[in-house]
């Protein structure tokens, strides 16, 4: 499972109030593209992220979620298990 397309960070517009979404995936790659650059020439429209989603969360810290993440599918797999998410949405 890619915890980090399941985990996101919901705000509502300050404009109109609905609520969005950006999941931990779009804050890296955000972050990424900072550090790297996009590399589609300007001239083409793209569904680039954008820049700002880079500071919502810090790096280091998705990295040592996705550490953690990755030790707790370990063990589950070794007690014959698999780790899932839940939310209030599974619950009966």
């Amino acid at each position: 499972m890619d915890i980090f397309e399941a985990i996101a960070i919901e705000f509502p517009c300050r404009a109109c109030g609905e609520r969005y979404e950006i999941t931990l995936n779009q804050v890296l790659l955000s972050q990424q593209m900072l550090h790297e650059g996009c590399p589609v020439p300007a001239h083409f429209a793209t569904e680039c992220p954008p820049p700002y989603y880079a500071d919502l969360v810090g790096r280091e810290l998705i990295e040592e979620l996705r550490q953690t993440w990755q030790r707790l599918e370990e063990k589950a797999r070794a007690a014959g298990g698999e780790l899932i998410l839940w939310s209030s949405q599974n619950r009966r």
